[in-house]
């Protein structure tokens, strides 16, 4: 982590770089520096030569001038850049931060991209040379083209595969590594591989052995690492984004509606709004790699593609305790959407500490955990896990996410981390997709009697994912239907829920009456007719209110049944009674009101029981009890 120094940014364009020298020198007022402004300025202008191509620029920022009792021997001559980090408090964070100094036996030194260190050291005379450019690549990520050529021969590293050796990057033609074999940067030896090829370097390339004076080019693979690494790792040090700490969401250069798939792998094209590393915070970062470099531990090749993140537990800058963190743009997903996160991550090593993944919707100020792994969870390096987290109740505000890979001390506890996916989808506001409820059927109710309430049976909402609304024309409706609780204003129900419906039956013979119920965009009818004039009352057919069943045990006074209706053409009670049990959409029972005038003795040879039958009618009465519906 830096420590942020006061500072004033020259204005700039949004891709230009600040250069901020740290010059040795005998007193801190920069007498017997070891540079010139001069020196200083060509440096800036090599940069910018060099650089163009990744279509970035350089300015001067500011510069200082540190003595030895600053940095041991900074001023001393033949400098130990093993002695770096004593500069550290001396870095300005959001600058490409240059040492100018003698130099112990080099021209320049860097520190790695997930070093999380934006300082490199060249000699003074070097300022005007590639060496500047040079280890600046080298803090983006660029190894040199004669890395690790004993990897195998000429066609291995520079052929399909050759991701996995040398410099890892393929269009870069494989340097033998000898300074001697080069006149200025033109290739003058005949060296040979093991297996026999002939070299052809390309001296003008700034990773390779030509003079540093003519090299002055990067490859088209060089520029796409490059760039990853200015997006990912180097952000803060363009003017993009505010220098004082991470984008966050009041950051619009960082806001996305988009899908995002992230598979880490140098050689694909940068997206130029994905993760981001913590470099404001943290004091590491995630590494690229194809493999990790400590035996048992961490994934030994990547779950899709050329390359992946890990942490590299081993690392002598990582200490134990140490959080190591990847930030995601800030996602504005539309409120009705969907989302969902899937990644891959490997925990195999003794020592490997946690992995959590956290949200932000305040702009980082707080970060909750929405999943989380301790320890190793995996036996082999080979082993891949696919992790899918549901990000749906988070859409309706802008978002941020976060990985957090904590190590706990010790060699054998790298967490690699591969092909990260952000998806959405918009929910669909097509009834027939989403906002669908079963069929809600309504037998018709025929032969009522003139203006009284008509009951339908209870129905249960289902087959939605979503509360809906519901409307009622020319009817009320009852939710749970509880007794008497009847209303007609909109409403949003959901699955699960129980409703009734009733309206007025119509003041005329054989006439309709129609109620609406619309769930969403469907619609469902409950309808009634009433009685023709020529039949009798007693053959009208009247509905009973279905209530919830309420348990009887406190019950003071027995439930007694409701009394059936019996039609003039029944030929006895029995088979009346039964005609009324069997039919969905008519409750023939005693109504609650006017149950006196729609009753009359029925056409039947069996006057002793309808005699009991009334009887127990006018006990009902008394009692005033309400009737209990033969069905619920």
């Amino acid at each position: 982590m830096f420590l942020p120094c006061a500072m004033i940014f020259i204005p700039a364009n949004a891709n230009e770089i600040g250069v901020y020298y740290l010059i040795s020198a005998e007193n801190n007022n920069g007498q017997g520096a070891s540079a010139t402004d001069a020196q200083l300025a060509s440096g800036i202008e090599q940069l910018n030569h060099d650089y163009a191509s990744l279509d970035i620029s350089f300015f001067l920022l500011d510069k200082i001038y540190l003595t030895n009792d600053d940095v041991t021997g900074i001023h001393a001559g033949k400098w130990d850049t093993d002695n770096e980090e004593q500069v550290r408090p001396f870095i300005r964070y959001g600058a490409l931060n240059v040492v100018v100094a003698d130099l112990d036996g080099k021209n320049g030194h860097a520190y790695w991209n997930y070093e999380a260190t934006d300082l490199i050291e060249v000699e003074p005379e070097d300022l005007a040379t590639s060496t500047i450019s040079h280890e600046f690549a080298h803090n983006l990520g660029l190894l040199h083209t004669y890395q690790s050529i004993d990897d195998g021969p000429i066609t291995l590293l520079e052929g399909v595969d050759g991701w996995q050796y040398g410099d890892k990057v393929i269009d870069t033609a494989v340097d033998p590594g000898e300074r001697g074999y080069y006149n200025d940067c033109l290739y003058s030896a005949s060296a040979v591989d093991e297996a026999g090829n002939a070299y052809h370097p390309d001296g003008f390339n700034i990773m390779g052995k030509g003079q540093n004076t003519c090299r002055n080019r990067f490859s088209e693979g060089q520029i796409k690492r490059m760039k990853r690494v200015l997006l990912s790792d180097k952000f803060h040090l363009l003017n993009s984004f505010d220098m004082a700490a991470n984008p966050t969401c009041s950051e619009l250069s960082i806001q996305t509606g988009n899908n995002l798939l992230e598979g880490f792998n140098y050689n694909e094209t940068p997206v130029s709004n994905s993760w981001r590393q913590d470099s404001y915070l943290d004091d590491f970062n995630w590494k690229y790699y194809n493999y990790t470099s400590t035996s048992a531990t961490g994934a030994s090749a990547p779950q899709e593609g050329h390359t992946f993140l890990h942490i590299d537990a081993s690392h002598e800058l990582v200490s134990a305790n140490d959080s190591i963190n990847l930030i995601s743009p800030c996602f504005t997903f539309a409120a009705s959407s969907t989302a969902e996160m899937t990644f891959y991550y490997s925990m195999y090593g003794a020592d490997t500490g946690s992995l959590k993944v956290q949200v932000s919707q305040d702009n980082g100020g707080s970060w909750q955990n929405i999943w989380h792994k301790s320890g190793q969870q995996h036996t082999s390096g080979t082993s891949w896990s696919l992790a899918t987290i549901s990000l749906a109740q988070y859409t309706a505000s802008p978002f941020q996410l976060r990985f957090s890979g904590q190590v706990i001390g010790g060699s054998k506890g790298d967490i690699s981390l591969d092909n990260v996916s952000v998806t959405t989808s918009q929910v669909s506001t097509d009834v027939e997709l989403d906002r669908l409820v079963d069929d809600i059927s309504f037998a018709d109710q025929s032969a009522v009697e003139l203006d009284v309430l008509v009951y339908s049976q209870r129905f249960v909402i289902s087959g939605i994912n979503t509360e809906i609304n519901l409307s009622i024309e020319n009817g009320e409706y009852s939710v749970d239907c509880q007794t008497d609780v009847y209303a007609s204003q909109r409403l949003t129900v959901k699955h699960g829920d129980t409703l009734c419906l009733r309206h007025n039956s119509a003041s005329g013979y054989q006439e309709q009456v129609t109620t609406v119920l619309t769930l969403a965009e469907q619609k469902f009818y409950f309808v009634s007719t009433t009685r023709s004039s020529t039949q009798t009352n007693a053959e009208a057919v009247t509905t009973v209110e279905p209530v919830t069943t309420i348990a009887a045990t406190n019950t003071s006074e027995p439930v007694t049944s409701p009394v059936p209706i019996i039609t003039a053409d029944a030929t006895t009670e029995t088979s009346a009674a039964a005609d009324v049990i069997a039919s969905d959409a008519v409750i023939a029972a005693i109504p609650q009101s006017g149950a006196v005038d729609t009753v009359q003795e029925p056409k039947s040879s069996a006057g002793a029981m309808m005699c009991l039958l009334l009887f127990g009618l006018v006990v009902r009465l008394n009692r005033k009890t309400k009737p209990v519906p033969l069905y619920l």
